[in-house]
């Protein structure tokens, strides 16, 4: 169980703005500690990772967007410290800096299948450093300066994309399994956290639409729009994170749920989210809000009514009703697939408690949770298909 609460905490993270444009600044930050005067960057990026950069705004960057200014920052930025939130170091200065800046930017797509960012920066004298960014956001793997390793991590499980065992498909173990890791200090203490910070920009997104009315939209828009929220992202996605953390937190709160039943809630919510994330990858052809975190929310939810015995009854009711979301990047347009996401989550519960649910004969559903995931992992080399159409169409609007 240890180890379980290991891996849950890194499913937790805390950042500004849209993770992917986040993740690159965080790359070409590493390239200031070892060369200066540069020239040129070389960006080569996975699909995924392109798609989910391009038009996601980047806050306190006045307006703007996509992977070569999010390279850009990150390099005049030149400081790592703040991971994901690094977009909360930029400046007047770095902005100027930007805007008169003669390097050149050059990005490529790779065929990788994980996340992958390598940036390869060039000065005027012929030096280069190059910085490897692999499976996670923040996973940097390897450094390079002119040819020569200076940093390399060993290929090891536990340095690859996290994975939970299917034992936790089974709803009969997810009471057990978030008493035994509520009792885990820093698990409690980052589940408190991330509570109190998607709550917090909930309460911002009212400027946008009111939370009653979906607590996930506004928030989710005001993210990808560029706005200055911190939030507490879940398995490699702050869209995610708003409605695994903080759409689940927000109704347990309208409801009238105590404290620590709902960071209990939101324990089993990331836990779920985090699983199913696990078996699509970190960044997928698959809408992770859709897919993964509104499944969450409905676990947290029927966690806290003592009603987990119909959650498979209610998943059948939404992933029939959402099942097949394809992902076309992170943009203001995630907002409604969040408010379709928490929502659809709320009345599949409502429609169980009816006794009102799709038999498992009916199309991808399986004889369970697991079964019926794993059915739908069949379809996705078909989905990865959609990314080639969604970046031609992205580059055209170049």
């Amino acid at each position: 169980m240890e180890e379980l609460s290991k891996r849950l905490s890194k499913m937790i993270e805390f950042s500004l703005g849209c993770t992917e444009p986040a993740a690159i600044a965080y790359n070409t930050a590493h390239i200031q500690k070892y060369l200066k005067n540069v020239k040129k960057i070389q960006l080569e990026i996975d699909r995924m990772t392109f798609k989910n950069a391009f038009a996601a705004g980047i806050p306190n960057s006045n307006g703007l967007t996509g992977t070569e200014n999010a390279a850009l920052l990150g390099y005049f930025i030149g400081d790592t410290s703040r991971s994901l939130e690094i977009f909360t170091m930029i400046d007047d200065n770095i902005l100027k800096m930007v805007s008169e800046s003669k390097i050149e930017v050059e990005v490529n797509l790779s065929e990788r299948k994980e996340l992958y960012i390598h940036s390869h920066a060039f000065d005027e004298m012929g030096n280069e450093v190059e910085i490897v960014t692999r499976k996670t956001h923040t996973g940097i793997v390897e450094i390079k300066e002119n040819g020569k390793y200076i940093f390399k991590k060993k290929a090891k499980r536990a340095e690859e994309e996290i994975e939970f065992e299917d034992d936790y498909f089974d709803f009969r173990v997810w009471e057990k399994t978030v008493d035994e890791l509520y009792k885990d200090e820093e698990v409690r203490g980052k589940v408190k956290k991330a509570i109190e910070t998607n709550l917090e920009a909930i309460e911002y997104s009212k400027k946008y639409l009111d939370p009653k009315i979906n607590p996930a939209y506004g928030a989710i828009y005001a993210r990808m729009g560029g706005d200055s929220v911190k939030i507490a992202s879940c398995a490699g996605s702050g869209n995610k994170g708003i409605v695994a953390i903080g759409s689940l937190s927000y109704i347990a709160k309208e409801k009238g749920f105590k404290e620590e039943e709902t960071e209990k809630a939101v324990i089993l919510s990331c836990l779920i989210t985090s699983l199913i994330t696990s078996k699509f990858g970190f960044v997928s052809s698959e809408c992770g809000v859709v897919h993964a975190a509104g499944v969450g929310v409905m676990a947290g939810l029927l966690y806290l009514e003592g009603k987990l015995e119909l959650f498979y009854d209610a998943f059948k009711n939404y992933i029939e009703g959402t099942g097949g979301v394809f992902c076309d990047g992170a943009k203001k347009g995630c907002a409604m697939k969040g408010y379709a996401a928490s929502e659809m989550a709320l009345k599949s519960i409502d429609l169980a408690k009816n006794s009102l649910t799709a038999p498992n004969t009916d199309g991808f559903l399986g004889k369970d949770f697991k079964e019926t995931i794993y059915n739908l992992l069949q379809y996705d080399p078909y989905f990865k298909l959609f990314d080639r159409e969604t970046i031609d169409i992205l580059k055209r609007k170049n």
